[in-house]
């Protein structure tokens, strides 16, 4: 692992960090929805947050960024930054406690490290594959020993927005369901992911999520030496994925799909 990735995951911090002096000086006015498209939310806080991650980012690097408000902006090299300005804003927007901001690192879609914050309790989320993963810096843990059977698991999932409602994919769902012990929805794939990395729950599974949810949390759960399985990504940046604290609780092999 090169002193570059250090750099960068400090850089990363630097971003999120940022984003969350910013957020704290709009109050309510950060919450205001301003457009529902479908499924989608968006509120006041999305873009600006953005701004501000974009910013420190470029002080620095001239990687390509993929974010979810702007799209994919071009740079140079094959590492790219992937960014979630603020995920969860409907939870934010209702001041319900689970949202993070979230900036990841990949390489030839390979992970290379995340950084992800916990707004509500403050707690900042990181791993480097192949060195650690930490929670305000104290290293982090997988829930291996307590959790040796699906029926003493949690496992945590969503209704993406652009969620296919086939039989066959709801028919998934439910599966999933009975498998587990308890099934949690939180409404932010980056916390459930930090949740399952730390040992809080066990297992996560969602279909068509976007990339940019995902990324960063993705790699701190293989950071903590976690399985992690993921799809095909679509031209819109969708993709299924899975991960967990033990192969025996990925919902493909319970499930056998």
């Amino acid at each position: 692992m090169t002193s570059v990735n250090h750099k960068d995951l400090a850089l990363a911090v630097k971003a999120v960090r940022a984003a969350q002096a910013k957020l704290a000086l709009y109050g309510s006015h950060g919450r205001s929805v301003e457009t529902i498209v479908g499924r989608e939310w968006k509120i006041h806080a999305d873009a600006e947050l953005e701004k501000v991650i974009l910013q420190v980012l470029h002080q620095e690097t001239n990687y390509p960024i993929l974010s979810e408000e702007s799209g994919l902006l071009p740079g140079i090299g094959k590492r790219q930054w992937i960014v979630d300005p603020l995920d969860g804003s409907a939870n934010y927007s209702r001041e319900l406690p689970f949202c993070g901001i979230s900036v990841g690192l990949w390489e030839s879609n390979r992970l290379l490290f995340g950084a992800v914050l916990e707004i509500a309790g403050n707690q900042l989320y990181s791993g480097i594959v192949g060195v650690g993963a930490w929670c305000d810096e104290i290293p982090i843990e997988l829930s291996r020993a307590a959790c040796p059977a699906p029926v003493q698991a949690i496992l945590c999932t969503g209704l993406p927005a652009e969620l296919d409602h086939s039989p066959e994919k709801i028919g998934a769902l439910i599966d999933a369901f009975r498998s587990f012990g308890k099934t949690r929805m939180l409404g932010s794939a980056a916390l459930m992911l930090c949740y399952v990395a730390s040992g809080k729950c066990d297992s996560y599974w969602e279909c068509q999520i976007a990339l940019w949810d995902v990324a960063a949390a993705l790699a701190i759960v293989q950071s903590a030496g976690g399985e992690i399985r993921i799809g095909s990504i679509s031209d819109r940046c969708r993709l299924d994925v899975e991960a967990a604290s033990s192969k025996n609780l990925l919902v493909s092999e319970l499930n056998g799909r």
